[in-house]
């Protein structure tokens, strides 16, 4: 009797002790005040009577993608979903290009990516040139799904391709356990070797999980975040600079429903402080996809289903990544005509000729974007392109806080053809006695006069 009630206090002191560390661990994290009021704003131009949602921005805020359920496409079929009791069409990846202040009217990315399957989680290169989604094809197992990345060729984008590796394998093994195959959120770091999304019942609470890219382009097997609590997490965003990351959440307390917090992700997937954004980009509704341009100034995000924007020029600090960022930008064209121009460039890094990265330029409009590590500051860029000759240049930009910016045209000039004299043709042997026949008959002729 006495070693039963022994044992019983051990488990109630356990528990306890189970209980204050997970309070310890998931206590309400600062809420951040902000010193002007910030201006929200329903971009109504964006928005349909659908949902929207997993809104993601090009740094340089030129590109915004997102999902909808609004339909409307050769494969839409009939709305056959449900969200929050009403229903929808299959999701489809839309975009918008922002031209001025003004963003044009979205279009949906055609049918070599969107399907009937449902397409998602969008997220767009630093160059505009290639996007990362999500989709349930048929066969995504053998296809490396259920992540694919696709290319933009000028006008037109090219057919998708599977991440694969531990991306892939993670899912099989979850198919294979029987459990539910449901995501909401995924983000690709600028640099395209980072990639984090939220898996779970969909009608759950999810975690977020992380995938590196190893030197060999394969990616590592998701591994679940420690900043993921017994709450719900959603709608992962990876700043710029590849570390800051925005999530929802309603394991850390706040206004109710999802609330919006920023942290740091390190090398080892362990995290830095977690705060929450204040209001208001928090209320008592669900609020998340929260992203930010790399120049911090200018946030999206999503409330109840509708695509929001704030100006956060004026924000507290602290909502912003605290790690300064590089990003070159510029349009390639040809010297003699001006043409823009589609062509690999290759950035090396100054001193050792390491190279840290290659982008690419759209070859109807010449623009190229890329996001360089503050540690590479010092890079040469080069672009050999057959037909014209080798550009060269170098830079040694000086680093401040916040995004750091280079602009840097690109002209290519052709190569002047050399006309190379032709020498006169060796005379043969037959050649020889032909020419000394007529010079003799020449001669003779000669005499004869």
């Amino acid at each position: 009797m006495n070693e039963k009630i022994v044992w019983k206090w051990v488990i109630l002191v356990c528990f306890l002790l189970t209980c204050t560390t997970t309070f310890a661990q998931f206590r309400a994290p600062k809420i951040l005040k902000h010193p002007k009021r910030i201006k929200v704003k329903n971009l109504y131009q964006l928005n349909s009577r659908y949902r929207e949602t997993n809104v993601c921005i090009s740094p340089d805020g030129k590109y915004l993608f997102f999902m909808t359920g609004r339909g409307g496409q050769p494969w839409s079929g009939r709305p056959s979903r449900l969200w929050k009791g009403k229903l929808e069409y299959s999701g489809d990846i839309w975009y918008s290009q922002k031209m001025g202040k003004k963003w044009l009217m979205p279009r949906a990315l055609p049918a070599t990516i969107n399907t009937d399957n449902g397409e998602d989680e969008p997220n767009v290169s630093p160059n505009g040139q290639r996007v990362y989604f999500q989709s349930w094809y048929s066969g995504w197992e053998r296809k490396g799904g259920p992540y694919y990345s696709a290319r933009l060729y000028g006008n037109y984008w090219s057919r998708p391709k599977g991440l694969g590796g531990g991306i892939n394998a993670f899912f099989q093994r979850r198919q294979e356990l029987g459990q539910e195959l449901a995501t909401d959120g995924a983000t690709m770091s600028a640099d395209g070797k980072t990639f984090i999304v939220a898996v779970g019942p969909y009608s759950g609470n999810m975690n977020l999980y992380i995938s590196r890219k190893d030197r060999r382009g394969r990616w590592s097997l998701l591994k679940r975040l420690s900043v993921s609590t017994m709450g719900n997490e959603r709608s992962p965003t990876l700043a710029a600079d590849g570390k800051t990351l925005y999530f929802a959440s309603s394991g850390y307390g706040g206004y109710g429903g999802l609330d919006i917090f920023k942290t740091t992700i390190n090398k080892d997937g362990s995290h830095g402080k977690v705060v929450n954004l204040g209001i208001p980009f928090n209320t008592y509704l669900d609020d998340y996809g929260f992203t930010l341009t790399a120049s911090g100034n200018e946030a999206y995000f999503i409330r109840e289903g509708d695509i929001y924007f704030a100006d956060t020029k004026d924000a507290n600090p602290e909502l912003k990544p605290n790690i300064a960022t590089l990003m070159v930008t510029g349009i390639v064209k040809n010297g003699k005509n001006d043409k823009k121009m589609g062509v690999i460039i290759t950035f090396m890094h100054a001193q050792t000729g390491r190279v840290i990265t290659r982008t690419t330029s759209n070859s109807v409009t010449g623009q190229y974007a890329t996001m360089i590590p503050i540690t590479d500051r010092n890079f040469i860029q080069t672009v050999r392109k057959k037909g014209f000759e080798t550009f060269s240049k170098g830079f040694y930009p000086q680093i401040n806080n916040g995004l750091n910016k280079v602009e840097a045209d690109i002209v290519l000039q052709p190569k002047e053809k050399k006309i190379i004299a032709k020498k006169p043709p060796t005379p043969t042997k037959v050649t020889k006695k032909i020419i000394k026949k007529a010079e003799e008959a020449a001669a003779e002729t000669g005499r004869a006069n």
